[in-house]
């Protein structure tokens, strides 16, 4: 029999996220990533029935599910910043995307251990899968950025609808000292934050002697604490333009402090009423972690179009201080047979990560033209797919004009084939305008349209006109 009880409350918290996604998302599109994700996820939960012992839960719903929460996740958190990149409610609109998580966390204890109480654990992981198909749905409805070609010319505009032009995938950042600083504190913050995650229920129960349903309720004032925190953030950060104290990395050390600080009451018997206004400081320290202020602060050092890869290591390093925190907490109460030590290393963990944070902080609020590896001119997602869609038309153009040469240089019938047309051609059923590729390209046009030219005046008397066409 496999005990379920920290599933019930964690659940909405576990997500293992991996650069993986973040690879995927430049290969695929977000809507191919999403979906796949969303699959993953269903996959994951349903083959979470044949456990048989904790290796298999682990494995199926640890492993595959969580890497499918992963992968959906990575998919929405790159679409709505690269959506809302030209707007002054950036910030904004990622906070509340991501509050949808505080939501969760806020809605589905309750309903996990209803389920579990009423179908049993493989019938909850079963109706479970049934909901995580949604992801698919609302993944689908990722829809491409607009081009601004698409009034101009309608055949490209449904051509390119659902084409995804692949990014290359740069790594330049790993040489950053400043990226590696934020990944540190993504580590210790998450290390700290799944200790509680993982064993407030468990310290409401045994220590403080409380019932499962106040326990839950921990979790839902988590829950909304992380909500309202998430959008409130991702505001006052729209606002940074007005004075540098509102810069996300602001809000972020301060979060982040707030919430280590606050983990030290923990260690006094404050009561229920105690636990819940510690809950109401840790979700909003919480909503630091995984709302607007890391795509923010990313965005800020690398640019917009290169925040996937960083983004995704980001995640990588946080999922691994995820994995460990919870366990290493069980192995010191083992040992001690209080939560003392465990809470004292979460407060520990959580301030050191706000601490780390001041190069990070020193580096962005230096006066500086440009940063390490900003790239405030790097194409936006249209402009590739119209350099992508005009080299391969130019290249298309290329091909047909050397074939149309060679045939009015080998045509005995030189005088109706005097000139070459370069305007339109039908190709594929499409009209396109057609450009010559590059300058040497012109060259030897000229210089072929030139030796016909002197072909013609050598063979017959007729006077050769600028007006005269190829036949189709």
């Amino acid at each position: 029999m496999v005990d379920l009880r920290i599933f019930r409350e964690y659940a909405p918290e576990k997500k293992k996220r991996a650069p993986l996604a973040g690879v995927l998302v430049n290969k695929f599109g977000w809507r191919v990533v999403s979906f796949g994700g969303g699959l993953l996820t269903c996959c994951g939960l349903l083959l979470s029935t044949l456990s048989t012992n904790l290796f298999m839960l682990c494995l199926f719903y640890g492993v595959v599910t969580g890497a499918g929460l992963g992968i959906a996740y990575m998919g929405g958190s790159l679409a709505v910043p690269r959506y809302f990149q030209h707007k002054k409610i950036q910030n904004l609109a990622v906070g509340v995307a991501s509050a949808g998580g505080g939501i969760g966390t806020f809605i589905f204890p309750p309903i996990i251990r209803f389920l579990d109480n009423e179908y049993g654990w493989k019938g909850m992981f079963m109706i479970l899968a049934g909901i995580s198909l949604n992801i698919c749905v609302f993944g689908l409805l990722y829809r491409p950025l607009p081009n601004k070609d698409e009034n101009k010319n309608p055949t490209r505009k449904k051509r390119r609808s659902s084409t995804h032009v692949p990014e290359p995938n740069d790594w330049s950042f790993l040489k950053s000292s400043v990226f590696h600083f934020v990944a540190m504190n993504n580590f210790l913050y998450a290390f700290g934050a799944s200790i509680i995650y993982g064993h407030l229920a468990a310290y409401a129960e045994f220590h403080m002697h409380l019932n499962k349903n106040e326990a839950a309720v921990l979790y839902s004032v988590i829950g909304i604490s992380v909500t309202i925190a998430k959008v409130t953030q991702g505001l006052v950060a729209d606002f940074h333009k007005v004075h540098p104290i509102f810069k996300a990395i602001n809000q972020y050390i301060l979060f982040y402090f707030l919430g280590g600080l606050a983990t030290l009451l923990l260690l006094v018997d404050t009561g229920y009423a105690g636990l819940l206004v510690y809950c109401v400081f840790f979700g909003a320290s919480s909503a630091a972690n995984g709302g607007s202020l890391i795509p923010a602060i990313l965005m800020e050092i690398f640019g917009q179009t290169k925040l996937s890869l960083p983004y995704g290591v980001v995640l990588a390093e946080m999922s691994i201080g995820h994995v460990l925190g919870a366990p290493a907490a069980g192995w010191m109460y083992e040992h001690g047979k209080n939560y003392h030590h465990p809470f004292i290393v979460a407060s520990v963990s959580m301030i050191l990560s706000a601490v780390v944070m001041w190069y990070p902080r020193r580096y962005l609020m230096s006066p500086r033209e440009t940063l390490m590896i900003l790239d405030i001119e790097s194409p936006t997602e249209e402009e590739k797919c119209e350099k992508y869609f005009d080299e391969k038309e130019s290249s298309e153009a290329t091909r047909f004009i050397r074939i149309k040469n060679a045939k009015c240089l080998q045509s005995p019938n030189i005088e109706k084939e005097a000139t070459i047309k370069i305007n339109h051609n039908h190709i594929k059923g499409d009209v396109t305008s057609f450009l010559i590729a590059d300058e040497k390209e012109i060259q030897r046009v000229e210089e072929n349209m030139t030796e016909m030219t002197t072909l013609i005046s050598s063979e017959t008397d007729v006077k050769t006109g600028n007006d005269t066409d190829i036949p189709n």
